[in-house]
């Protein structure tokens, strides 16, 4: 169960990310922003390969890649980089009134935007929430590697 679901929640990391991209993509006419969909798509390929892999073989070192670069890309880059710094500290700083230059410096543009665009700022937050709950079943998942005791 705790493979399965950390699956689905990456899952679901990967949705909410590349919507958040393609919406960023189109509102703020930066076309760059595409893509982290098409490379997040990749990595969670890459990721579902390895879950067949230890699956089909009950080799734990597929297990163990799959752990790593799950949390590294999904759990690190997307909750905290892109959904924490990027957002949510972004966002309390613009709105808890950090003097511009000082948030600029912070935040610079062309791949910082200024938080105009609910959508596009909240599902930059849900990101890191959604990572969170990733985060959570990884861990789950990796004190059962461990304990050598792996459900699927």
């Amino acid at each position: 169960m705790r493979l399965r679901y950390s699956v689905i929640a990456t899952s679901v990391v990967y949705i909410i990310t590349t919507f958040h991209h393609l919406y960023g993509a189109t509102v703020y006419n930066t076309p760059w922003r595409r893509d982290v969909g098409i490379n997040g798509g990749i990595v969670l390929l890459v990721c579902v390969v390895f879950v067949y892999l230890y699956k089909a073989y009950r080799k734990r070192v597929y297990l163990l890649l799959y752990l790593i670069i799950n949390f590294i890309v999904f759990g690190l880059g997307i909750g905290i980089f892109e959904g924490l710094y990027n957002h949510i500290l972004k966002n309390i700083l613009f709105f808890g009134g950090l003097s511009l230059s000082k948030w600029r410096r912070l935040f610079p543009a062309p791949a910082y935007e200024i938080p105009d665009n609910f959508l596009f700022e909240g599902t930059g937050v849900l990101q890191f929430f959604a990572a969170l709950v990733l985060m959570s079943y990884l861990l789950r998942l990796y004190r059962s590697f461990i304990k050598n005791k792996i459900d699927q």
